[in-house]
This record gives C-alpha cells, structure tokens and sequence, in this order.
C-alpha cells in the first residue's frame, strides 16, 4: 500500500495519508480523511468548547496567580502551586474502601 495524496475540502492544499493510517482506518473501516491535518485538528478544537483563564490570587498566601477555575463560581479554595503541594503533603489522601 502507496502512500495516498489527497487535496484538502476545506483549503484546497495536498496532503498525505501515509501507509501506517491508511491501515488503522481500513482496521476501524473509516473513510480516509478529506481535511488536511490542520483543518481537522481547527474543527476539533472548535468542537471541544471555549476554554478561560482567570486572574485571581491564592486563597492561602495571596499570590497573584492565573487559573482556570472561575473564582465567583468555584465552590473550593483556589490556591498556587505551592500552597497545593503543601496542602496536599500535609493531608491524608482518602482511600477507596
């Protein structure tokens, strides 16, 4: 099995689909992709939802920080990585029973 040069749909721009994928999308029977790898990793990421970043402070040593979390909206302390890891070091983990 040859190498497979395709042309984008959505730029217009060649592309290869390589031996080893062509095989694990025969294995998955899927048709072979019809978007450039650029394009179908922009369409997953748009898939995948909006993602915000928050400018707050540790709720433990107040250092300015930047995270992921919603501060108006998160129901636990929001702290730094050293606080984390200090705050993790000094509690126990709760084991499955």
């Amino acid at each position: 099995m040859a190498d497979i040069t395709q042309i984008c749909k959505k730029c217009g721009k060649k592309f290869l689909v390589i031996e080893i994928e062509q095989e694990f999308l025969k294995k998955k029977s899927l048709p072979l992709p019809t978007m450039c790898p650029s394009d179908r990793q922009l369409r997953r990421l748009v898939n995948r939802g909006e993602r915000f970043l928050y400018r707050t402070k540790c709720q433990q040593c107040g250092a300015k920080m930047i995270t992921s979390y919603d501060p108006a909206k998160v129901t636990s302390q929001i702290l730094c990585k050293k606080c984390y890891r200090e705050y993790y070091e000094t509690h126990e983990l709760v084991q499955p029973a």
